[in-house]
């Protein structure tokens, strides 16, 4: 028994730095965020203002790709282990998400829509897979021995995801129209829940963070 306790130590560390990581993480995607608008005030301007978030977005994710330098086996995005039949399957998706994103400028949408589905399709899921499904997914796994490893880091990741949503507070403060915050927040968790709980296994099944990319991203951008 005492083993068995032992043998979850490296994992318990870890999970406790990545608490605080991903607190660190939201607190400087928050300062970049605020400042943006603070700075450029984009008031009731819904389309400038998700250009400034998809910016934090952007800037948060470039500053811990040039800090933590990760390999694309790091990222769970090497090809080298993958069948052919796989690879084009992920092609295929990489190619039709886009179109779908920018599908509705030919069609005469509004601005505001190209933009929210660009940001929330595109920018916002490649943060958070890398994050989540990619970096941290890995290290998770790598602290744990047995068999019932990627369940367990299925399961831990999921939970953190959902929390996350928690850090997007900010957001939601500056947001230009009124809300009743609480319940908004409990929302954004469940959905969080949900949603991390099915990419999670599209990453638990395939090892690779491509396929929960494309789940994100098209449930971003067909979601009501």
């Amino acid at each position: 028994m005492e083993t068995s306790n032992n043998s979850y130590k490296p994992f318990l560390k870890l999970l406790g730095k990545i608490i605080i990581i991903l607190i660190i993480i939201q607190l400087l995607r928050a300062f970049v965020m605020d400042g943006l608008w603070y700075v450029i005030k984009p008031g009731e301007n819904l389309v400038l203002f998700q250009i400034l978030n998809g910016i934090s977005f952007l800037i948060a994710g470039v500053l811990l790709l040039a800090v933590c330098r990760p390999s694309l086996k790091d990222l769970s995005l090497n090809l080298d282990d993958i069948k052919k039949r796989t690879k084009i399957i992920y092609l295929t998706g990489m190619i039709a998400l886009p179109v779908f994103i920018f599908l509705p400028v030919f069609l005469g949408a509004e601005l505001d829509i190209i933009v929210l589905s660009f940001i929330f399709g595109l920018i916002v899921p490649a943060f958070e897979e890398l994050l989540f499904r990619g970096y941290l997914w890995n290290n998770m796994q790598n602290s744990l021995k047995g068999k019932h490893s990627g369940l367990i880091t299925w399961i831990t990741i999921t939970l953190l995801f959902g929390l996350w949503h928690v850090g997007y507070i900010d957001v939601f403060l500056i947001h230009p129209k009124e809300f009743a915050l609480v319940p908004l927040l409990i929302g954004k968790i469940e959905v969080g829940l949900i949603l991390g709980a099915i990419v999670g296994f599209i990453r638990l099944k395939s090892n690779k963070v491509y396929g929960s990319f494309l789940f994100h991203g098209f449930w971003n951008v067909f979601a009501p």
